[in-house]
């Protein structure tokens, strides 16, 4: 019997106590204990380590049966054969049991065990060294179950896991290749994968490579690129490849990444790219036809509308002829209506409105912009009226020709379907820096399950082949465009039988008075000369009848050429140019004028076109034209538009500051 397990007879010595002292802290540090146990006598000694991972006293005598029966019942049977077999053959062995302590806890023990034998060679004792390894155990157990879910993770996904040494070469890559490529992992692991690379996606992940190892402490640079699949076809791939850092020696030694498999996604991306290409087309297209149909409406337009309206000014018409004529003009404006407001709602629904907002007086403009419709209401015996509000500001920012375009649908609408009493149209603040506009009617009125298909495209409430007043069904919806454009909303508020009150709100921050305009110059109107260019002679025609009387001069050409031509040979006062012409077109004649001006003469180029749109406009500017006029043409407009740009200084006069 050892000094490690026996008090001898007297005083230990020095060397002895000390020894004891060492082997006691050693097994309080390792949770080690050890036992002996006598074959003869069944006689068992424990270490005070022993005594501890038991969770008994130190110093009971213990019992061979006790220790026995603290093992778990799952793990006792093999513990006490390998014991038997030790004694009664003098076999070593090691084995691991669940205990159960004193205090109830379970854990887990590594005991090897080995033989003393006599002088006659026959098994005198077993002698044990145990240790604790419960949290060890756990520890491995927790590891083993995070690599488990790793594996499965690794193994089962859908993306592609990936490492490579600095070399490029291949240390470890996921099952998931197989799906995702067609190659297994082991006919790709030790080697490259730029083979299967697309030559055009290369650089840009040989990029990401050299990012990920110059930068290994930032986030991963996505990079997408096409790899050729085993049987033949691209497959898109999303990677980011991060640096693989060693632990030990916090050195890069390669690369490690996680990689998706896009090829769905880009097949859609490249399916949405194409359809929106085919819808910018088909808006291109629509664009162009509706600039085409603008354009051959506009054109005849221009001569019936034109000349109808010098009729009206000839006196003594019979009867017959002026309400015949009158019809005329009143169809014409209808058509004219009709193709104004396909364009507009067309910009509209392009994205193509762009509002001007400037200094606006709101009171003085709701009275004007209704003023408009006086006459009107007068005719059909209508009583018009306007209401502003306490608090309405002065002065306000907002876009006046697209309010006014609203409020005269608004209000119009109002008096074409009232047949009698009154139109209403009022203007009070809305909000803290909004403005409201309602205008209020006592006509037949809507019911409210129609109220939904007000402001609908092409829609109107009275849809019935007989229905008694014309119109596109567009009012109410480019209305409702240019509302919600501004910032605002629009509703309705009727019932069929109690009239009908639509109301529109729309921001409209105060805003100081404009400066007041510089006084004009005094200025009068000399005959001027005049060069008409137009491939419709009919349109060259009227031009001249509504400006002769003025005491201008003209000459005319009947294409882009022949204006280049005149306007080289002589000067003008103004030249008059159509767009559409056959040849050379009038953006090609005005840069040929601008290109080849003499003696620093420059004659004012004014575009008289059925091309109205605003980039059409803009083009004409960029030409190098000065002005723009839409057919049908208007006398007023015209001559406005003559007196601006050819208008001189009296003797003696000049501009005021």
């Amino acid at each position: 019997m050892t000094d490690e397990f026996q008090i001898a007879d007297g005083a230990p010595s020095g060397p002895v106590m000390a020894a004891q002292g060492w082997a006691r802290l050693a097994e309080e540090i390792a949770g080690l204990g050890y036992w002996r146990l006598e074959v003869a006598t069944q006689a068992i000694i424990w270490s005070e380590g022993l005594f501890t991972i038991y969770g008994l006293p130190v110093g009971d005598l213990p019992d061979l049966d006790v220790a026995m029966a603290a093992i778990h019942p799952d793990d006792s049977a093999q513990a006490n054969a390998l014991l038997q077999r030790a004694m009664a053959e003098g076999i070593d062995y090691s084995s691991k049991v669940r205990l159960r302590r004193a205090d109830g806890s379970w854990r887990i023990l590594i005991n090897r065990s080995t033989c003393q034998r006599d002088e006659a060679g026959a098994v005198g004792a077993v002698f044990g060294a145990v240790m604790d390894v419960t949290e060890m155990e756990m520890a491995n157990e927790a590891l083993r179950a995070s690599e488990a879910r790793y594996r499965a993770l690794a193994e089962n996904g859908n993306d592609l896991i990936v490492q490579t040494d600095m070399d490029g070469r291949v240390t470890y890559i996921s099952p998931s290749v197989l799906s995702a490529t067609g190659y297994a992992p082991e006919e790709l692991i030790g080697g490259e994968l730029t083979g299967l690379i697309h030559a055009d996606d290369r650089a840009a992940l040989h990029r990401a490579v050299v990012h990920a190892y110059q930068h290994p402490r930032k986030p991963a640079a996505c990079v997408q690129y096409r790899v050729l699949h085993k049987d033949g076809h691209e497959v898109w791939l999303e990677a980011r490849p991060a640096p693989l850092i060693d632990s030990a020696s916090d050195r890069v030694i390669g690369v490690t990444d996680v990689v998706r498999v896009i090829t769905e996604r880009k097949n859609l991306e490249m399916e949405l790219r194409a359809k929106c290409e085919e819808a910018q087309a088909a808006t291109l297209a629509k664009a162009q036809f509706l600039a085409n149909m603008s354009h051959e409406i506009r054109t005849p337009l221009t001569a019936i509308m034109g000349f109808s309206g010098l009729l009206e000014t000839i006196p003594g018409l019979p009867h017959t002829a002026d309400l015949y004529l009158k019809r005329i003009c009143v169809a014409g404006d209808q058509l004219l209506s009709v193709v104004n407001d396909v364009l507009d709602f067309s910009k509209l629904d392009g994205g193509q409105v762009v509002l001007d907002p400037q200094p606006l007086e709101p009171s003085a403009f709701l009275t004007e912009t209704v003023g408009l419709l006086g006459a009107q209401a007068a005719d059909k015996g209508l009583k018009l009226e306007t209401e502003i509000a306490d608090g309405v500001p002065a002065w306000v920012v907002a876009d006046g020709a697209r309010l006014r375009q609203v409020l005269l649908n608004l209000a119009g609408n109002a008096v074409k379907f009232t047949a009698n009493g009154a139109v209403t149209v009022s203007l009070s603040a809305y909000g803290r820096s909004a403005l409201k506009v309602v205008v209020a009617d006592t006509g037949p009125g809507i019911a409210p399950g129609l109220h939904g298909r007000l402001f609908e495209r092409f829609s109107q409430v009275d849809g019935s082949i007989n229905r008694g007043h014309t119109g596109t069904g567009l009012g109410l919806a480019i209305s409702k465009g240019l509302v919600e454009l501004m910032g605002g909303a629009i509703g309705v508020d009727s019932a069929a039988g109690h009239g009908t009150r639509f109301w529109f709100t729309f921001p409209a921050p105060r805003a100081q008075p404009p400066r007041p305009a510089a006084k004009p110059r005094s200025a009068e109107m000399a005959p001027a000369h005049i060069l008409i260019v137009d491939d419709v002679a009919i349109n060259r025609q009227l031009v001249r009848a509504m400006l002769e009387p003025l005491g201008h001069t003209f000459e005319e050409a009947a294409s882009g050429a022949q204006a280049v031509a005149a306007a080289m040979q002589r000067p003008f006062d103004l030249i008059l140019m159509d767009l559409q012409m056959p040849g050379m077109d009038g953006m090609e004649a005005t840069r040929a004028i601008r290109a080849n001006a003499q003696g620093g003469r420059r004659a004012a180029i004014v575009a008289l076109s059925a091309n109205v749109l605003e980039a059409q406009i803009a083009a004409c500017r960029a030409a190098g034209m000065d002005d723009h006029l839409a057919k049908p043409i208007v006398p007023a407009a015209l001559i406005a538009a003559l007196a601006r740009w050819t208008v001189q200084p009296k003797p003696g006069t000049r501009a005021a500051a």
